[in-house]
């Protein structure tokens, strides 16, 4: 599923939308303004039965969180 996670400049929210096409305008779901940036974001795979993050970043993991987005972690 194409669902991305961005960051609006003009209301500081992060929010995820599912996105069709090579390079869509969204607008932001709080403000309405299209100012946002597609952030870089996580994937999980499950492999063998375990839950897999492919984040080769430092700080926690989201391996094991139940949110249903990481800008609700920290």
């Amino acid at each position: 599923m194409p669902i991305f996670e961005f960051h609006c400049h003009s209301c500081n929210q992060e929010f995820e939308k599912l996105v069709f096409g090579a390079d869509p305008e969204v607008e932001c779901p709080h403000c309405g303004q299209n100012k946002v940036e597609k952030l870089m974001s996580a994937c999980t795979a499950k492999v063998g039965g375990k839950l897999t993050s492919t984040s080769s970043g430092g700080g926690s993991s989201c391996a094991g969180c139940s949110s249903g987005s990481c800008s609700t972690c920290g």
